[in-house]
């Protein structure tokens, strides 16, 4: 692997720092001009980059559902949320 590969080891990319390279890996697979065992690392990399923004994007998510989750205590003031009725 070369340097700033994922999976290598280091702390990982951020989101936007393995977008940046994911959308760089797809202008030079876009641009036609690697060869095909180069096309093949390089999606590779791709992939893996992929994978981080994806592991990302995931983890935010889940963060974000705990930050606003409906079982929080109402503020200082507020009334307590009301039970939702039961789907049936």
């Amino acid at each position: 692997m070369t340097a700033g590969d994922p999976g290598q080891g280091d702390a990982p990319p951020t989101f936007e720092e393995a977008l940046r390279r994911l959308d760089d890996v797809v202008a030079r697979l876009e641009g036609g001009e690697v060869g095909l065992e180069e096309a093949v690392a390089l999606f590779e990399q791709g992939q893996g980059y992929l994978a981080a923004c994806r592991e990302r994007l995931a983890a935010a998510q889940r963060r974000i559902e705990e930050l606003t989750a409906e079982d929080l205590p109402a503020a200082p003031g507020e009334p307590p949320m009301e039970e939702p009725d039961p789907p049936f």
